[in-house]
């Protein structure tokens, strides 16, 4: 019997639900034709901050147009927002018990400006994959896979309800004296809140 693989989307560092989902699974098709849509976390993430949920978005070229696979997506530049999204995370994150560990990686991904928006998400796999010290192995379209195998995953939790999810483990968030817990944020909140090695342990697949 084949290996099941796991076709998804990409997203921008993606919920602690999607990760989740991504480490428990030891094969990851990212579908790179997939049509972009608006309202998704392929161009957005949440984090946390002393107001609460901040909402992160990637500016697109031509962004109106949904019919566009992703793969063909750009970035547009002619706002900072990558130094932004850079300077909203260390404002939120730097009392976090973790984060200094992850500041100078981080900064060094935000440095890079890659033209097409796959490739910046494909870059913040990689650094995260390197982070939580797991692998998925990474497949793509084009690669000779067994179609029987392929199992088509889409994440149903979105910015307008991320935070409806129940289940996912809670942890001391760097605001919770003062904020309600916040649910299925982006990966990196968790990320700096409880470390990489912590999250691997819960959700990394077993060594077979």
């Amino acid at each position: 019997m084949p290996q099941s693989i796991f076709k998804t989307d990409l997203q921008y560092f993606g919920s602690i639900h999607f990760v989740k989902t991504l480490m428990e699974n030891r094969n990851v098709v990212f579908d790179l034709d997939a049509p972009f849509t608006k309202m998704s976390f392929k161009n957005r993430m949440v984090i946390v901050t002393s107001q609460g949920p901040l909402m992160l978005t990637i500016p697109i070229v031509g962004g109106r147009d949904q019919k566009t696979p992703i793969k063909d997506i750009t970035i547009a530049y002619d706002s900072p927002w990558s130094a932004q999204h850079l300077k909203s995370i260390i404002t939120s994150y730097k009392r976090a018990p973790y984060f200094e560990y992850y500041e100078e990686s981080l900064t060094a991904l935000y440095e890079k400006k890659p033209a097409k928006l796959v490739d910046f998400l494909l870059q913040c796999s990689d650094w995260l994959q390197t982070q939580l010290k797991v692998s998925w192995e990474l497949r793509f379209p084009h690669d000779q896979v067994d179609v029987a195998a392929v199992l088509k995953y889409h994440d149903p939790w979105l910015p307008k309800n991320y935070n409806q999810l129940n289940g996912l483990p809670k942890y001391q968030q760097v605001f919770s004296d003062q904020l309600d817990f916040v649910t299925n944020a982006s990966i990196l909140d968790m990320l700096f809140c409880v470390g990489g090695r912590e999250i691997s342990k819960l959700w990394a697949p077993p060594i077979k």
